[in-house]
């Protein structure tokens, strides 16, 4: 895991870090913590050109909100096998299923 940037908790958007993960198949994935742990965070994990996943937080767990296709549409979609492991690098520990 590789890391991008780190935004400041004063930006706007509570944005507070941006991570890159190297996935199993080759692509990376760019994963987004925002918000803070008093305005329930979020995590958004996307693949560039491709499915983006959004997940609420509460406590040390992740909820799955959304998952939208390339073009931003919601879809109804598995999750793959590497997300998990993703969002446990993110310091939570896991999906709540």
């Amino acid at each position: 895991m590789s890391r991008i940037a780190t935004r400041s908790e004063s930006n706007a958007t509570n944005s507070l870090e941006e991570i890159a993960v190297d996935l199993p198949d080759g692509r990376t994935a760019r994963v987004e913590i925002t918000g803070l742990p008093t305005n329930h965070a979020r995590v958004d994990v996307r693949i560039p050109n491709g499915r983006r996943w959004i997940f609420g937080v509460n406590g040390d767990i992740a909820g799955l909100v959304m998952v939208l296709n390339q073009n931003g549409q919601r879809v109804d979609d598995e999750l793959p096998t590497w997300i998990e492991p993703v969002i446990q690098r993110t310091g939570l520990k896991g999906i709540d299923s």
